[in-house]
């Protein structure tokens, strides 16, 4: 059986610093982050700083935050698509949604609420899969429906998973990617891990002390070539390769040789017949951890060997938080904006490389640079790693409606 290529044919995003792609795209080409300090969760800790969504109009009960952040980017992407609503192309259109807490703000607000009709209406929103749901309900979508939760991973995880589903011929049209909210939990639980940095998030740099955290999400349209090209999509990028394999190392910590990483991006190589040398660019996960950057560029030195010198890499981290279960699908979403652009957006604040980090990590102005090819790769707590391929269709390029 011959597999079906993927293409990406819409993108939508909610994020701190862009409620929209092209927002997004003028935020990486102005260096222009959304992480301001917050008090929403008390500053007692070392914390202050947050990647805060301010999100448009009335808070809604009916649904829990990260619904809403998904929704949000959901809508967009399916407007990017070209595809009408109501059409038939959704009666078989699947979901499969990344997230890492879910809606953990309902289930907060269930545990302290003593009203029982208020608890009736959250218990609707606790489970992970109501992202998922709420998305197939508020557009028709009545294909595979699925909730992937993999720590930060989960969306990664989720637009693989979505593209073996039309790969394999299960689905012609996919809606993938991820969402997460901030929240009392994940705020105190990574206080208390001490991974969150008390200044400012430096990936790569010998002075990087943490992390900060951000919600937002990222959706992708997911198409088989095919059928994207039959009703004259526009198409953003192939996804020609992915892979995902485990550290079997420590529940919280990297293994410092980041060897399942190196096997996640060995995986989507093959997968997607590149060579090392096809590779442009790559968006590391870069949270600014003591422990996970080391790992991930001695990963990357092992797999790319001599090409490590001159193949430029960033973390868009600074821009909007370590989204968590999202980072992925906005991470890459944000890398192929710059891509359409022939532009790398820098790593904020990465100033004094860290001689464990000495790879060509764009910094300053950022690089104008053409790109045909990029790797994605985010790892997360429990050793899991994924790496996404995506690439310009030089065939379609960016065919009109």
């Amino acid at each position: 059986m011959t597999a079906h290529r993927v293409v990406i044919t819409g993108m939508g995003v909610t994020a701190a610093n862009a409620l929209s792609t092209g927002a997004l795209a003028r935020a990486l080409e102005e260096r222009r982050s959304g992480i301001r300090e917050t008090a929403a969760f008390g500053t007692e800790g070392r914390a202050r700083t947050a990647g805060e969504v301010d999100l448009p109009g009335p808070p809604l009960d009916a649904e829990d935050r990260v619904s809403r952040l998904a929704l949000h980017a959901a809508e967009q992407a399916l407007q990017d698509s070209g595809l009408a609503p109501g059409g038939r192309w959704s009666e078989d259109t699947g979901v499969m949604i990344g997230t890492s807490r879910g809606p953990a703000l309902s289930l907060e607000r269930f545990m302290r609420s003593g009203d029982a009709e208020a608890r009736r209406k959250l218990f609707a929103e606790v489970p992970f899969s109501s992202i998922a749901r709420n998305i197939a309900t508020r557009f028709g979508l009545g294909g595979v429906l699925s909730t992937v939760t993999m720590a930060c991973v989960s969306s990664s995880l989720a637009i693989g998973r979505a593209v073996d589903e039309i790969r394999r011929g299960r689905a012609s049209l996919m809606v993938a990617g991820g969402a997460d909210a901030l929240t009392q939990l994940s705020f105190s639980g990574f206080s208390v891990l001490r991974a969150m940095t008390p200044t400012v998030c430096r990936p790569f740099d010998h002075r990087r002390n943490g992390m900060v955290l951000g919600e937002g999400a990222g959706i992708l349209v997911l198409e088989a070539l095919e059928h994207a090209r039959q009703r004259g999509a526009k198409i953003h990028a192939e996804l020609c390769g992915w892979g995902t394999a485990g550290d079997a190392h420590h529940p919280t910590s990297p293994h410092p040789e980041g060897r399942g990483l190196q096997q996640a991006m060995a995986s989507a190589l093959a997968q997607s017949g590149l060579t090392t040398e096809e590779i442009d660019f790559v968006n590391l996960h870069g949270t600014g951890t003591p422990a996970n950057d080391p790992a991930e560029c001695h990963a990357l030195r092992q797999v790319f060997g001599a090409r490590t010198a001159s193949l430029p890499v960033n973390s868009l981290k600074p821009y909007f938080g370590h989204t968590l279960g999202a980072s992925g699908a906005l991470e890459l979403i944000g890398s192929l904006l710059g891509m359409e652009r022939d532009f790398i957006p820098p790593t904020l604040h990465c100033e004094e490389l860290d001689a464990k980090c000495d790879v060509d990590v764009v910094r300053g102005e950022g690089r104008k640079r053409h790109i045909d090819v990029l790797m994605s790769t985010k790892s997360a707590f429990g050793g899991a790693n994924v790496a996404l391929i995506a690439r310009r269709l030089p065939e379609a390029g960016r065919e009109g409606r």
